[in-house]
């Protein structure tokens, strides 16, 4: 990154962000000091995706892995290393410590640190430890809050002690934080794993959001004095002063508490010790204690799972966020089976508005390798144990992503803080379980490919809305930077919602479609978006041009088409089209699908051919074909097209032309597509250009160097306007121009 932007941008960062004061000493038991632990990521060769379970049958209980083709990269300590070696899988060490090598990617962020100014006492800010606050610095925070806003949040209070003697911290916000009132109880938690800091930044951000927000945003100020919002900002402070001790500037990789399981071995993985399927199978369990994943000696055997349970059990949350990270993702249950649970469709639907937003995956629907089962999970036990408290809709949060890693840079810090606080606000109304604030739950848009000038955009919305609240739905145009290009009010009839949008200058890019929705009576503000249904694009459009239309009589017919980029600025990349029919008499057609790496603006490339082979008993002389076309993994053209057969007595000669021609395109006057015939005597760059009236250039159909031969070109002209065009036939120093009319 050029050292003067990354400059700017931390500055930026550091403007907005506060220190705090140096905490009060926490009282703990006295420890050793910790051993270091190092973490390497590594790169293992597969033969199949299959040979990724088989490793975990071998005792690697792989986590946030990034798959390729033929291998995958995952992080490894020295135990797990050491299976990897006696397994006999190929591997290699891409970074041999994570710790030390985030430590020289962030040197000059450190720096920047460094010359920070305590200039103010409250509001989120960076911390020490690589800009992740340290646990004094947490307990600080939360010192901080009380002292600004008593009225809004309780003081810090102790819900149990780690096994070190720490004090985990708990705090509630609310209207009335020191009354107990009959109000819907929200928790969210973090840091359950020590060293994914992230989800403790978010969690610490929304806190600040709520509070410094109260009576300026309606919609904090409804749900701050219709809710008990409850926090733990760190479930296991052991692991986290642990890795403070490892690298006091950030980095350290431990993850368990630090329980002394004897020998030197430390350690119980706290998502896998709580009681719901608690060491159910072989597969979501690991009983050795030197591994990272080790589930303990029985269910709760650590007295930080025992804390949160007499917490939840308690009180009666109806909603638990559980921060983890780095997969952005939200993981419902189950987590022991990877099935869906009998409220699944109440989970799924709130997962989908929460990450409108963010675009987070529901990790109920990633398949195995990358999902794994996991026995003791928290969201599991929230949402499956009921004999001794109230069912919690729990799900877990991975608060960042891959490329971000398990300790993003301080300057991601702030940004990935902010893409969980609509979620929070989301999960705090809790649509369908506590509250039916009004929401959208489906919608559509009418096109895949918009030509500016002449389509609009048709939207259509269905909100929920089963209170009769009232309240406005807005339909937003984002391009590929998430930035708002437009928004249009949206007329309602009854509980639909609709409306017509003209983008005369939209410029030729991808886009996608986000349904607001804006609550008057309850000052909800809800987002409805899907990446599958809401995406539309102006570049282009991609066409296969160039599909003869006749073919002599047999069974099995050869095409190779052109494909033809129609836009004039924006070059498409990973093109994809695939060829299908539904006639009976269709036996195959090979291959199915072609690919292109990219289309530059006008440009026409040949594809590979391909066959379709027909059955000769019930062959009626013709085929239907669908060419579905996609470009960056979304179809945007599909073009339907019936191949006729002409019998071999009427097959023109196959004697090489004695000269060149353009023939007269057929048929003339044409409504869309057109034949265009042409014929070289010798081998020539032939260019095939079409002009409008006023001699401009609209197409160019074919450009490139043509055997002797006889050629039908077919034009597509269903992006032009009807009139009267010209096409002109170069090669060498022949040059010959027919006229054409399109007609509606």
């Amino acid at each position: 990154m050029n050292t003067i932007y990354f400059t700017a941008i931390l500055a930026t960062i550091l403007f907005f962000c506060n220190n705090v004061p140096v905490a009060q000493t926490v009282q703990t038991s006295s420890p050793e000091k910790v051993e270091y632990y190092k973490v390497s990521e590594v790169r293992i060769y597969i033969n199949s995706q299959s040979d990724i379970m088989e490793l975990r049958k071998q005792g690697l209980g792989f986590e946030n892995m990034k798959l390729n083709d033929k291998s995958f990269d995952v992080m490894l300590d020295g135990y797990q290393l050491n299976i990897l070696k006696n397994s006999g899988y190929k591997y290699e060490i891409l970074i041999d410590d994570v710790t030390k090598d985030y430590l020289e990617r962030t040197k000059e962020s450190g720096e920047m640190l460094k010359i920070k100014k305590a200039t103010k006492t409250s509001g989120f800010g960076l911390g020490s430890m690589g800009g992740f606050y340290t646990f004094n610095e947490v307990v600080a925070q939360l010192d901080v809050m009380r002292s600004k806003y008593p009225n809004l949040i309780t003081a810090k209070y102790s819900i149990g002690k780690s096994i070190e003697g720490r004090t985990i911290w708990a705090v509630k916000i609310s209207d009335n934080p020191d009354i107990k009132e009959n109000e819907p109880e929200v928790f969210y938690n973090a840091l359950t794993h020590a060293r994914e800091q992230q989800g403790m930044m978010a969690l610490l951000y929304f806190m600040y959001n709520l509070l410094e927000n109260y009576g300026i945003d309606p919609e904090v100020t409804y749900l701050v004095n219709n809710r008990e919002i409850y926090f733990v900002p760190v479930v296991n402070p052991d692991g986290h002063v642990c890795n403070e001790q490892i690298s006091p500037n950030g980095g350290g990789m431990w993850k368990k508490n630090r329980r002394n399981n004897g020998g030197g071995i430390f350690g119980v993985n706290l998502n896998r010790n709580f009681g719901y399927k608690w060491g159910s199978d072989n597969s979501g369990s690991v009983s050795n204690p030197e591994d990272i994943n080790y589930i303990g000696t029985g269910p709760f055997s650590e007295p930080e799972t025992q804390a949160i349970r007499e917490f939840c059990i308690a009180h009666h949350f109806s909603i638990s966020n559980s921060f983890h990270c780095p997969s952005y993702c939200v993981f419902p249950p189950w987590a022991y089976n990877l099935k869906q649970s009998p409220d699944s469709t109440t989970f799924n639907s709130l997962i989908k508005l929460a990450t409108a937003v963010n675009g987070y995956r529901n990790g109920i629907y990633i398949l195995p390798p990358e999902n794994f089962a996991v026995n003791g999970d928290v969201g599991d036990w929230m949402y499956g144990e009921t004999s001794e408290k109230n069912r919690i809709f729990g799900v877990v949060t991975e608060a960042s992503n891959n490329n971000d890693g398990y300790w993003p840079k301080p300057e991601r810090i702030l940004p990935l803080a902010k893409e969980h606080l609509y979620s929070n606000l989301v999960y705090a109304w809790g649509p369908g379980i506590i509250e039916n604030p009004p929401f959208i739950s489906d919608g559509k848009i009418n096109v895949s490919y918009l030509n500016p000038k002449s389509d609009s955009l048709k939207f259509s919305a269905i909100e929920q809305n089963p209170e009769n609240h009232a309240s406005k739905v807005y339909a937003q145009v984002l391009n590929s930077k998430d930035s708002i290009v437009n928004e249009t009010l949206l007329i309602q009839t009854d509980s639909t919602f609709s409306g017509n949008l003209k983008l005369n200058s939209l410029a030729e890019n991808f886009y996608k479609v986000r349904y607001r929705q804006s609550g008057t009576d309850i000052p909800s503000n809800l987002y409805y978006s899907d990446a599958g249904k809401f995406r539309f694009t102006t570049a282009g459009p991609v066409v296969l041009d160039s599909l003869p239309c006749t073919r002599k009589l047999t069974t099995s017919f050869t095409f190779q088409p052109y494909l033809k980029n129609g836009g004039k600025t924006k070059q498409i990349n990973n093109i994809t089209y695939s060829i299908s029919s539904n006639d009976a008499w269709v036996k195959s057609i090979s291959p199915s699908q072609i690919t292109s790496s990219y289309l530059l603006p006008g440009q026409i490339r040949r594809t590979p051919t391909f066959t379709v082979t027909c059955e000769t008993a019930t062959f009626p002389k013709y085929f239907n074909l669908k060419f579905s076309i996609s470009a960056d993994g979304f179809a945007y053209w599909v073009k339907d097209t019936t191949v006729f057969v002409i019998p071999s007595a009427i097959e023109p000669e196959r004697s090489l032309p004695t000269a060149n021609c353009l023939e007269q395109n057929y048929p003339n006057p044409f409504n869309s597509s057109t034949t265009i015939s042409w014929q070289l005597a010798r081998s020539s760059r032939a260019t095939l250009k079409v002009f409008d009236l006023m001699g401009r250039e609209v197409a160019i159909p074919v450009d490139e160097q043509s055997p002797a031969g006889k050629y039908e070109t077919e034009f597509n002209a269903a992006t032009l306007p009807k009139g009267v065009y010209f096409y002109q036939l170069k090669a060498g120093e022949f040059m010959q121009t027919r006229k054409m009319i399109l007609m509606e």
